[in-house]
């Protein structure tokens, strides 16, 4: 178990220090990235390699005209002043809407659909890990938390190739937003709902609907491996990986609250992870127990605890 964790990681490593601008501006509320008047700080940020027309528009509405200016010459999150990231992070997790901010709804069980099959998933990182890389932000409660992976890594007995192996669909109806990664493999997908105020996120996959696209809960919006993954790996001298491994996160519209998917889970959802072992008892690290024991900026995923194997 350990051989396979630490190999799994060593590419959970690799892809989860790199993330897309969106993640990155999002900092500003306690959200992922490397930005100012953030929460956490994060292995790789700095420059996107990509921003939608779409969120540049909503960019030039929200923020002064110097800042817009400097940040449509540069994409680099770093430019803009700690009033003006809030708003550009509104911008980037509705893609592109400077709407007035979405109501969160922050009980129930809404998740209706399981993100993927779980057949072929060997284990996954608990919520508040210290694998991959500082993912923290704020809590549900509004308190927030540093130094902590607020998502799930997911490891597979998946091959990296062929691609497309594994489809992921949308846990409740919604709108798909599609980001580039910065490094280079596959692509992010978000499925908001404004209705709820939770978007769902899924890291490094082929997208299978276009960004903009309107879809119910269930339907198919992402494949793993994504297209090209061992040249990516190849082209970043990470060598050759066995298995598959992915991230999840759930965050709010506006990118400021982090939550665990299990906490939301209808009872039918819950209970096919359960049958593998994973419950919100058993997937989640209270707050307390990893503000007793932080990450101390500790990301390698060599704390075979961070993760839960598949029962059987």
């Amino acid at each position: 178990m350990v051989a396979t964790v630490s190999k799994s990681l060593s590419i959970v490593a690799l892809v989860g220090a790199v993330l897309v601008l969106s993640a990155s501006v999002a900092l500003a509320a306690g959200g992922p990235g490397d930005a100012p008047g953030g929460g956490g700080g994060r292995s790789g940020g700095g420059d996107a390699a990509d921003v939608s027309p779409a969120v540049l528009t909503c960019m030039k509405k929200v923020l002064p005209a110097a800042e817009y200016a400097a940040f449509a010459r540069s994409k680099n999150p770093g430019v803009l002043s700690a009033g003006s990231v809030g708003k550009a992070r509104a911008c980037f997790a509705s893609g592109g809407s400077s709407s007035a901010a979405v109501k969160v709804t922050k009980t129930g069980a809404w998740i209706v659909a399981s993100p993927f099959d779980l057949a072929s998933v060997t284990s996954i990182s608990v919520f508040r890990s210290c694998s991959g890389h500082d993912y923290s932000g704020r809590n549900i409660q509004g308190q927030a938390e540093t130094d902590r992976s607020m998502k799930h890594y997911i490891n597979t007995s998946i091959p990296w190739e062929p691609a497309r192996t594994l489809k992921g669909v949308a846990p409740f109806a919604g709108t798909v937003t599609v980001q580039d990664e910065q490094f280079p493999l596959g692509k992010q997908i978000r499925i908001t709902s404004t209705k709820l105020g939770w978007t769902f996120v899924f890291f490094h996959g082929d997208p299978l609907v276009a960004a903009g696209t309107t879809v119910k809960a269930g339907q198919p919006i992402v494949a793993w491996p994504p297209t090209g993954a061992l040249q990516a790996f190849a082209a970043q001298g990470a060598g050759q990986h066995d298995a598959l491994s992915f991230d999840v996160a759930l965050v709010s519209a506006d990118g400021a609250i982090y939550e665990s998917m299990f906490l939301h889970m209808a009872p039918a959802v819950a209970a096919r992870w359960a049958a593998k072992g994973w419950t919100a008892k058993t997937a989640i690290v209270s707050k307390a127990a990893r503000d007793r024991a932080p990450c101390n900026g500790t990301y390698n995923g060599s704390d075979v605890t961070d993760f839960v194997p598949a029962k059987g």
